[in-house]
């Protein structure tokens, strides 16, 4: 993999260029790419050293006049320098960072789940259920927005949910998104309950993402992973682009665990 190739496609394709899932809509306005809709979340910007400081002001203002929170993802290469400084300045707080990296699917993956495992695609609202369930038990937290949001897409090819089951309990879960004509799948989630980890649910998911991806004829797939999650990928074939930050602007007076769903 080239991966100053894949990088520069990513940041054209999907950053710059992004196709957004329902209730989503692409705005562009100072210099900024934004989704807004469900969630609010600044996916590219054109900015200098000279007006970062204006376009940042100006979403702060916009955003919680409005008492939205926004989302605001800062990758290694990404520049004009000091924009984590003026983020900072500006009320945006960091999540933990991440790793950006890519899967080259004309490689393959191991994952078969171990005996007793089903992993399936989330078809029905009671899947649906699960899914959000599970997320909870990997996670801490349910997010519950994802009930109402993912009800509308079961049957929408570009949202692959899957899970996966022991005793026919959803136990860990996990998201493919995929946009027509485009060379990228993006994955999010992959959490697993605590009490069935270390039995190859994590891989069997992505397994079956890469598997869904490949059938749909993407070349590459991405994915923002916790460290936690980043020794399992590697070993997968998954390649480290660089380190990513969230940082996240919430509403006066919201606090943290109750803030709007992030993606």
């Amino acid at each position: 993999m080239n991966l100053d190739l894949v990088l520069a496609r990513f940041d054209a394709e999907v950053r710059a260029n992004p196709a957004p899932p329902a209730g989503i809509a692409v705005e562009r306005r100072d210099g900024l790419v934004l989704l807004t809709g469900g969630f609010n979340y600044v996916s590219a910007w054109d900015l200098t050293t000279q007006t970062m400081g204006g376009a940042v002001g100006e979403q702060v203002a916009w955003f919680r006049a409005r008492g939205e929170e926004l989302m605001w993802r800062v990758y290694d290469h990404d520049g004009p320098p000091g924009l984590a400084a003026c983020l900072a300045e500006a009320g945006f707080e960091p999540a933990p960072p991440g790793t950006l990296m890519f899967f080259d699917l004309a490689g393959d993956v191991a994952g078969a789940p171990a005996d007793g495992v089903e992993v399936r695609r989330v078809r029905t609202l009671e899947d649906l259920d699960g899914f959000v369930s599970a997320g909870g038990k990997a996670f801490g937290h349910e997010e519950a927005w994802q009930r109402a949001a993912f009800a509308k897409q079961l049957d929408d090819p570009d949202m692959a949910l899957f899970i996966a089951c022991v005793a026919g309990e959803a136990v860990a879960s996990a998201r493919l998104e995929m946009a027509p004509g485009r060379t990228f799948g993006q994955l999010f989630g992959g959490g697993v309950a605590p009490a069935h980890r270390r039995r190859g649910l994590y891989r069997a998911l992505v397994a079956a993402r890469v598997a869904e991806a490949r059938a749909r004829g993407l070349a590459y797939l991405s994915i923002e992973a916790r460290d936690t999650s980043r020794p399992i990928l590697e070993r997968l074939g998954f390649v480290p682009a660089g380190r990513e930050t969230t940082w996240t602007l919430r509403p006066y007076g919201l606090p943290e665990e109750a803030s709007a769903a992030s993606s």
